[in-house]
């Protein structure tokens, strides 16, 4: 986060940093003049994301209320993600590219300082850009609820009104259920806190009952790691990249997000090891680098990479050649690695890259490697992990665990 910068620095370093990863002029030139009319409007003030929202309302005379793509023209569209990436600019010090549009800088005027303070209160915290960018859709919906009720300003939130929203997550998964709650817990107990509110719903909200898993989770042997990784193709750029994802994952157990995020300068061929920073719990780990996933890796830099400079170690084969947004699940690659062995993911699976890491886990418990050493291994925070989760994945040895029944002759009486 860039505390206490001028809004005419933050400008230019955003312009900067567009003219390396943007090959579109025409995009670059629209940019420039939002920027360019954006930094007359603030002066020498430092910046906000309150004073980009004045600079919206002024620009377009909004008195509050939430935008949307339907309301709006393409130039007025282009303001609007122009700001909005000018703010996820100074607080993460990135730039997400995306294609859609929903617009939601400008919160309803009431609800606007409250809520850009709850935002300004989590970034603070560290939390993650993905988390900020789920939470920021779960509170736009909540105030789009209020609206149609005729709820305008955070003090007249009842616990009815509360309530009806939950009904709203009907046919939601537990764990769906259970992010928008912890969320809307997170944001009314900052609004009470701050005095916005005067009834705590924070604790008026329902806890998210998810007792275990909902089905079995999916585990693949030995057997059918091998085909995975003997079945990737292994030709082409995006091949090449496919099949080093699959080995930091299969061998090293990397969650996705590790893999998206890896840096060049993470791996340290003279070691031959690896050090990230977790993506998860933003803690450090270290892990050795096998020969078969190093060669892996130098053989999609060298012969499959396109030249650019991210410093991410995976980018996209597009121009203008950048890391993957951080908040991608990269399911499109691993579709297509499945598919080539012949194992194509069906719909409402638990199947997805994190089936690599948890299979890695079993594999280890059924070669008897301690529980200790394989939470090392995965990184967990809570070295009990493995031993609540993975261990029920490895039914072969929890077959030794079961008790013996004495079977006794069945003679009926007759009375």
């Amino acid at each position: 986060m860039q505390n206490d910068i001028s809004v005419a620095a933050l400008c230019l370093n955003l312009e900067q940093k567009l003219m390396e990863v943007w090959n579109n002029e025409l995009t670059l030139e629209r940019y420039r003049k939002v920027l360019a009319e954006f930094t007359v409007f603030a002066g020498n003030s430092s910046y906000s994301q309150s004073l980009g929202a004045d600079f919206l309302i002024a620009r377009f005379t909004e008195r509050g209320g939430l935008v949307s793509t339907d309301e709006h023209s393409r130039k007025e569209e282009t303001y609007f993600r122009c700001m909005r990436m000018l703010a996820e600019y100074h607080n993460f010090g990135i730039i997400h590219r995306r294609n859609d549009f929903f617009g939601e800088i400008v919160w309803p005027g009431p609800f606007r300082q409250c809520t850009e303070g709850f935002f300004e209160a989590v970034i603070k915290e560290g939390l993650s850009y993905g988390y900020v960018t789920r939470s920021r859709m779960i509170i736009h919906d909540l105030l789009l609820f209020l609206d149609a009720r005729g709820i305008h300003t955070p003090d007249k939130i009842s616990v009815r009104d509360n309530d009806e929203f939950i009904k709203s997550f009907y046919g939601l998964s537990p764990k769906g259920i259970e992010t928008k709650l912890c969320t809307l817990r997170r944001y009314y107990r900052h609004l009470y806190l701050q005095g916005y509110i005067r009834v705590p719903l924070a604790e008026r909200l329902p806890k998210a009952s998810i007792q275990g898993r909902m089905a079995f989770p999916t585990v693949w042997g030995q057997d059918e790691i091998k085909k995975i990784e003997d079945s990737a193709e292994r030709i082409s750029p995006a091949g090449k990249r496919s099949y080093a994802m699959v080995l930091l994952a299969a061998r090293l157990g990397l969650r996705i997000g590790d893999i998206r995020n890896l840096k060049l300068h993470d791996i340290d061929w003279t070691k031959k090891q690896i050090s990230i920073i977790r993506h998860k719990t933003q803690k450090a780990l270290l892990l050795p680098l096998p020969e078969e996933v190093g060669w892996a890796v130098i053989d999609y830099l060298k012969n499959g990479r396109p030249v650019t400079e991210s410093p991410n170690v995976f980018v996209r084969h597009r121009p203008p050649y950048d890391a993957f947004s951080v908040t991608s699940s990269l399911n499109h690659i691993f579709s297509s690695v499945m598919v080539n062995a012949g194992l194509p993911p069906e719909k409402n699976t638990d199947v997805g890259w994190h089936t690599f890491r948890r299979s890695l886990a079993t594999n280890l418990l059924q070669n008897n490697v301690g529980i200790n050493v394989i939470s090392e291994i995965l990184g967990h925070s809570v070295p009990d992990t493995a031993g609540k989760y993975y261990v029920q994945l490895d039914l072969e040895n929890l077959k030794k665990c079961a008790l013996e029944m004495e079977v006794m002759d069945y003679v009926r009486k007759d009375s």
